[in-house]
């Protein structure tokens, strides 16, 4: 492992940033769930597979090593069956992008339920309710909700969204502090990427 690794690696180990990254997912759920108060909508009694029909990409070191953190809690029963999922993705991701992986369920998704909820990446909890991003160009960016949003919210509150801007500058800053460290980002990865790889040189190779 490189010394420039080890150093992240401490930085983790010391809690210096995932207090600030937990902190970051608190500000998240709560904006969420004010907003999906408001309007009256809810996941729950969803099976999660319109959502998670995706091997969702991971941009930031703070969001990898905090998921295999959630990993590593899990029983080893449950890690098996995970590993052997994400393994089965990377599979399918190089032999056919377009086929079977395109519409792969998401590992760690087990009778409609998170098997990480509590650590499922920021792109997971803000997912259903319509939004918007402000770039730094000052290009306003918007997207819409899932389907059951747009069936049963978005006639009644069709002006509703979350600024996910202030969420996604967070993140960035926890992945500069990253960057200083490391002298570079840390290439995208998917869920199945971050726990299927063998070890953390995999995952992070210089």
């Amino acid at each position: 492992m490189s010394s420039r690794l080890s150093g992240v690696l401490i930085m983790f180990a010391e809690e210096e940033l995932i207090p600030r990254l937990r902190e970051l997912y608190l500000e998240i759920d709560a904006t969420y769930a004010s907003t999906g108060e408001q309007v009256g909508f809810s996941c729950e009694g969803c099976d999660g597979v319109k959502c998670c029909t995706v091997d969702v990409s991971l941009h930031t070191f703070v969001e990898m090593l905090f998921l295999r953190q959630g990993f590593n809690s899990l029983d080893t029963g449950r890690q098996l069956e995970v590993l052997g999922r994400c393994r089965a993705m990377i599979k399918a991701r190089e032999d056919d992008p377009l086929g079977v992986y395109r519409n792969a369920v998401c590992a760690l998704n087990f009778d409609g339920l998170c098997s990480l909820y509590e650590y499922r990446p920021m792109i997971c909890r803000l997912a259903g309710i319509p939004h918007f991003i402000a770039r730094p160009d000052g290009k306003i960016i918007e997207s819409g909700g899932c389907s059951r949003y747009c069936l049963e919210i978005l006639a009644v509150h069709p002006g509703v969204k979350i600024d996910r801007s202030p969420f996604y500058r967070g993140m960035a800053e926890l992945e500069i502090e990253v960057v200083r460290h490391r002298g570079r980002r840390t290439p995208s990865r998917t869920v199945s990427q971050t726990l299927g790889l063998e070890d953390e040189e995999d995952m992070f190779p210089e």
